[in-house]
């Protein structure tokens, strides 16, 4: 099974991700995060094989996300 986190601050975004995610036998959604902090936190808690991250999230960016 394959762990995805998404981080998006656009629900809809998430929800269309999550939509063909679901759709998908072995991949499983484990977090969403609205803004970087809370992308960081999660995926360090959570601990997904995958993370979709939003370029341009608030607070940190997905790039900045990415590295930390």
């Amino acid at each position: 099974m394959t762990r995805i986190l998404i981080a998006d601050d656009h629900e809809v975004v998430r929800s269309g991700l999550r939509s063909i995610i679901e759709a998908q036998p072995r991949w499983e959604i484990v977090g969403e995060a609205v803004d970087g902090k809370d992308a960081v936190r999660k995926a360090v808690d959570l601990k997904p094989d995958v993370a979709i991250l939003d370029y341009s999230l608030p607070l940190i960016n997905g790039v900045e996300a990415t590295r930390q």
